[in-house]
């Protein structure tokens, strides 16, 4: 449970923080044992994983006695501020919105600092780079893709409890191992694939892509493939691609987006902009040059797909200040053959792309990778959510506009 410090108010993330601690999702149980797991926080976290890198190391630290509270601990002069995703593996994620988790921070940090506290900033590598500037040079920087890493570089030392030792049988007689010899492999190697064989974990898989639960969908992939058994992985490879793979691809090509001049724009606003969408302009894989200034457009939508299907469609581009802005937004739910219009909107020639997400389950499970996915200009967080949505069976289309300069 997660809560507000000298509360019993659990805090919306409270279901994902038990899902973070305990197995077999869990991370937290794996590397420091079972057991009952509490979290105060001063202030309110409401959604995101950026929590869940310095959740980790707070466990850690606490298990290790180092950290500023707990029992045991003296009270010492460093200052932790962490931010990332971890995976099963105990991978570091990149995540989102850095600069602005960064600069609310910084006032309380600085005032840390100038109190005489050591301030370590630890994230992953990627969001080193969003956030370089912003950073003071006498503060320490770690920068890691690997969870062992940062422990190591704070000075905490993880070791995955151990497993209840196995019961050992011997032999009745030399002779019944001899006779045993031979088949011995055959039905090791038969209980072995029985007792890996993932059926449960499949099932889970399925109960949660069905229900729309795509982060516990992803989860259950990851924690299941980090076992690295030759069995459990050739069967969730089987599940990622044929399955969820298949599923984002078919749902991406079910779409038919086109873009179009509005019809009720006024007549002065038309010129250039009504000459290069003279006609109707299906989008596929380009997104179409438009003249420099102002361009009224809106977007068709029409679902081919056998089920009803939810779509988010964005429009990026880029500012008077050359930084990358969402230019436009709009969702729906569309029935198999049904078509959707988009409300008109204003774009001008500026490095515009389409980004559309789509989906036969509910919304609440990926809708904001879709959201990070169209606000980051950084390209490996972008990467990161596209994957997301579409190694949990979300369909994604991406078009942009080709290099080569303005419409005119």
């Amino acid at each position: 449970m997660i809560c507000i410090t000298g509360s019993f108010e659990a805090l919306p993330i409270s279901g994902n923080y038990d899902q973070f601690v305990r197995r077999p999702t869990g991370v937290i149980e794996k590397l420091l044992g079972e057991g009952s797991y509490r979290t105060d926080l001063e202030g309110p976290v409401t959604q995101g994983d950026s929590w869940q890198f310095g959740i980790l190391l707070a466990h850690m630290l606490q298990k290790s006695g180092s950290l500023v509270g707990s029992h045991g601990a003296s009270h010492g002069n460093d200052v932790i501020w962490a931010s990332g995703e971890v995976s099963p593996t105990l991978d570091i994620r990149p995540v989102d919105h850095m600069r602005q988790k960064f600069s609310e921070s910084y006032a309380q940090l600085r005032a840390l600092h100038d109190n005489g506290e050591t301030v370590t900033v630890l994230l992953h590598p990627s969001n080193r780079e969003e956030i370089a500037d912003l950073i003071p040079k006498d503060w320490i920087i770690i920068a890691t893709e690997r969870v062992s890493d940062a422990a190591a570089a704070i000075g905490v030392e993880i070791t995955a409890p151990s497993a209840k030792p196995r019961r050992q049988i011997t032999p009745a007689s030399s002779l019944r191992r001899r006779a045993g010899v031979a088949i011995t492999p055959i039905l090791v190697t038969l209980c072995l694939i029985g007792y890996h064989l993932p059926v449960q974990a499949l099932k889970n898989a399925f109960s949660y892509e069905q229900a729309g639960q795509h982060r516990a969908l992803l989860m259950e992939i990851r924690t299941n493939l980090a076992l690295r058994n030759w069995v459990v992985t050739n069967a969730f490879y089987f599940f990622e691609v044929f399955y969820l793979g298949a599923k984002s691809e078919r749902l991406a090509n079910a779409l038919d987006i086109s873009v179009s001049t509005d019809d009720r724009q006024a007549p002065n606003t038309g010129g250039a902009c009504g000459e290069a969408l003279a006609a109707v302009q299906r989008i596929d894989g380009v997104f179409p040059m438009l003249p420099a200034k102002d361009c009224t457009v809106r977007l068709t939508v029409e679902n081919h797909f056998s089920h009803k299907v939810r779509v988010w469609l964005a429009v990026t581009g880029q500012n008077d200040d050359g930084m990358p802005e969402v230019k436009f937004r709009s969702g729906a739910d569309l029935r198999p053959g049904d078509r959707f219009q988009t409300p008109s909107f204003v774009i001008s020639n500026a490095d515009l792309s389409l980004y559309a997400a789509v989906s036969d389950r509910p919304d609440f499970g990926w809708r904001r990778w879709f959201e990070n996915m169209i606000e980051t200009p950084n390209a490996a967080v972008q990467r990161a959510n596209i994957d997301r949505l579409t190694d949990s069976g979300v369909g994604v289309f991406v078009a942009r506009q080709p290099d080569g300069g303005d419409f005119n």
